[in-house]
Parts: C-alpha cells; sequence; structure tokens
C-alpha cells in the first residue's frame, strides 16, 4: 500500500521534533523519519547539555502544548553581563548589563537541558496521531516531481509527501541531495559544553567573558549549577580534551574567576570543532531546509536553536495558509515566500557572528580598549540596550503566529 502523507520531516532532533509538532497541529499528516532508533524520555539524564530559549521560542512551544509540563525545569535568565576578559584577571571594568526589568515580558530568556526539552517533544511525538513515527530508517533518495517527492528508505520502503522538510543537520544529505549549494567556513576555533556546580547562588545571572581565544559563557541552570560553552583555539581544546577531569577544573577556573566561589564539573565533557555553514537558498522542488540544516554559525550569541525555531514557525505558517487557499505548498513559488520571509534574518545573523568573533576574539590592546568603551557607552544608552535586547530576546523583525503565542 501507497503510503502517503502532507509532509515528510527528515530529522528527530529537537528542530525536527518541533516541526513535526507544528505541522500537526495545523490538521496536516506527518511522517518524521530519523534513522537513529526512538527512544523514552525516561532515559535520558543529565549531560550537561542546556539551551537558552528566547520569549518568543516560549510562546510557540506554549502553543503546542510544549511549554507548560517544560517550564518547571527550565531556569529565568533576569540578568545578562557581557564583558572582556583575560585569563587569571577577570572580567574589565566596562561591561554591557541587559537587565528583564527593561524588558515588558518577564525574562531575557530561559536555560532549559537537553534532556527535558527532548523528553518533553518525545512524548508529544509519540502521542500525536497525526504523526507517523519511521525511526531507525534512513533516508537514501529522494525524487521530486510535479505532483509529491518519493522518498525511498532503507529495505526499498517508499513514503511520499507533498513536501519534504530537511531537519537534519549541518551536513544535509536532503540539501545536498536537492542540489542545495553551501557556503562553509573553518574557524580553527574548538566549542567545549559542559555544567559546573559552584557554592554561591548565580540568581539567574548569565555572563559571557570575551577572552583572547573566543568567548565563554557561564548560563544558569537550576541550583546552584551552571551550564559553560567555551570557545577555545583548537590547538588549545585539543590538549584539555587529554586532561582528567580535576586539571580540566583548573583550567576552567583560570576563565571563570571565583565569583560563585568552588567550583567542580558536574556531568560530561563536548568537544566540537566550530564553523560556519549556509545554504546558498532554503528551499528546492518540494523541499524546504530548517534549523542547522540551512544554517548553522558560531555559538557566540547562543541563539542558533531560537533561530531554527524562527524557521518553523514561517514554514508552518506558510505552508498552513498556502493550504487554506486550496494552493499545491510544496510547488516552489509557495516556498519562496518562506525563503523571503527568513532570508533576511539568518543573513543579518550570519554577518553579525561572524563579525562579533572576529573583532573580540584577540587580544590587541587597541581593539580591547575600544570594546571596553563602546560596551559601556551602550551600557549607557537606554534604548539602544533595550534594542539589543529586543533582537536577543527574538522580537526582532515580522514575527510569525506562533513566535506570537498565536495560532495560524
Amino acid at each position: 500500500m501507497k503510503k502517503t502523507y502532507d509532509i515528510i520531516v527528515g530529522g528527530a532532533g529537537i528542530v525536527g521534533s518541533t516541526m513535526a509538532l507544528a505541522l500537526a497541529s495545523q490538521g496536516l499528516s506527518v511522517a518524521i523519519v530519523d534513522e537513529r532508533p526512538s527512544i523514552n524520555s525516561t532515559e535520558l539524564k543529565f549531560d550537561g547539555r542546556a539551551y537558552a530559549l528566547s520569549s518568543t521560542t516560549v510562546k510557540m512551544l506554549s502553543v503546542l502544548n510544549v511549554w507548560e509540563q517544560l517550564v518547571k525545569n527550565a531556569t529565568p535568565i533576569l540578568d545578562i553581563k557581557v564583558s572582556d576578559g583575560v585569563a587569571g584577571r577577570g572580567a574589565a571594568p566596562f561591561y554591557l548589563h541587559f537587565d528583564h526589568h527593561d524588558l515588558e515580558s518577564g525574562p531575557i530568556a530561559y536555560m532549559v537541558e537537553d534532556r527535558f526539552l527532548k523528553g518533553r517533544l518525545i512524548e508529544e511525538i509519540m502521542s500525536n496521531k497525526s504523526i507517523s513515527k519511521v525511526f531507525g530508517s534512513k533516508i537514501l533518495k529522494q525524487n521530486a516531481n510535479a505532483e509529491v517527492i518519493e522518498v525511498e528508505l532503507r529495505n526499498n520502503l517508499k513514503i511520499y509527501g507533498k513536501l519534504l522538510v530537511g531537519a537534519d543537520g549541518r551536513l544535509s544529505a536532503i540539501g545536498e541531495r536537492s542540489g542545495i549549494k553551501r557556503s562553509t567556513f573553518n574557524y580553527q576555533q574548538t566549542g567545549i559544553a559542559c555544567a559546573v556546580r559552584h557554592e554561591r547562588e548565580h540568581f539567574g545571572e548569565a555572563h559571557q567573558f570575551f577572552m583572547p581565544a573566543g568567548p565563554i559563557a557561564i548560563l544558569p541552570l537550576q541550583k546552584k549549577i551552571s551550564s559553560i560553552v567555551w570557545t577555545e583555539k583548537k590547538e588549545k581544546a585539543d590538549y584539555l580534551m587529554t586532561l582528567s577531569d580535576e586539571d580540566f577544573v583548573q583550567e576552567l577556573k583560570t576563565r571563570f574567576g571565583n565569583f560563585r566561589g568552588q567550583i567542580g564539573l558536574k556531568g560530561e565533557r563536548y568537544f566540537f570543532p566550530l564553523s560556519l555553514s549556509i545554504s546558498k537558498t532554503l528551499i528546492s522542488h518540494r523541499v524546504a531546509l530548517v534549523g542547522d540544516a540551512a544554517h548553522a554559525f558560531h555559538p557566540i550569541a547562543g541563539q542558533g536553536l531560537n533561530l531554527g525555531m524562527r524557521d518553523i514557525a514561517s514554514l508552518t505558517e506558510i505552508v498552513t495558509l498556502a493550504r487554506r487557499c486550496g494552493e499545491d505548498f510544496g510547488k516552489y513559488d509557495v516556498l519562496e515566500r518562506y525563503s523571503n520571509w527568513r532570508n533576511l534574518d539568518r543573513l543579518t545573523f550570519c554577518g553579525f557572528t561572524h563579525a562579533i568573533n572576529k573583532v573580540f576574539s584577540n587580544d590587541l590592546f587597541i581593539l580591547r580598549a575600544l570594546r571596553g568603551i563602546g560596551m559601556g557607552a551602550i551600557n549607557n544608552i537606554s534604548p539602544v540596550r533595550r534594542s539589543l535586547m529586543r533582537v536577543a530576546s527574538g522580537k526582532g523583525g515580522e514575527l510569525p503566529s506562533l513566535m506570537s503565542g498565536r495560532k495560524i
């Protein structure tokens, strides 16, 4: 029997799962495909990985019935302090301070551990009858024609849909098979993610120190625990990878400082090469890319997942409105509306993260002085500071309905 769906989503990570839920919420039949086997949410354990969810992402997750259960495991970010830093010397005297009191909508963002966010999405996916789960099966081929796109899986199984959404990560095979080209840049830096426990309370305060080798972000989790996202030069990171947990923490302390008392590693350490990968376009005939499959940036601003969530909300809205008008939402001219809507946001963000990493990841005296003066000046100009906060909380540009907390 020929299995046909409205939409096929390739990839069941956080972005792919949210994409499937958003589409299913509009009455569309969805098949979600992933080569990894399905797991139970109870199997997920603490590993130190976490995400900063913007207020607009939270609004979308609320509409999708994900947030109500997730919020009990979320930690609000109430303040963010950004400054230059040098190993062993601490933060510079001039810094940029974002205070949630400058916003009218509550916290600047929420920190949520990877296990809790994935767990909630798994629960919603598994209980949703409009979503067919095809786990443990890899997409091998795809072939788009005038009416549908044919997707071939292992064991010669074929499924069909009006649209294939690529949510299969920065090396997107779906995008490559569609002929979508991408630009890449190797930063010769390594990202290190881990979590630490500390003596003193964080009170919802996040810090970002711009060190000569790259930034280090200290982000609040529940209790006296913080998530660390640390950028280092590749050679130094290779050395850090060889250290014991105790010696690793000693290296971290020289950058972290002692403002939260003694620290200790909690959970695992993750090392990943940092590079830029951005697709030349978001679409092909009956194919659309979202999240890292479309654009994977430097983690310097911590907004990569939120950018992917905006992709989801925008594509869901374009597809839904086209369907209501009786249009074939897999056709190129319809998908162009999605591409046009998202291009300015993603290209602006690409340029911003690339430039900030270049300007801040060095130890040149003149640049350090200018950075300090610039951050101090912006901190004292309230309208500029509030504008930056609005962008950080996901409120810049024309927002899709889901990200405004509204149904489409």
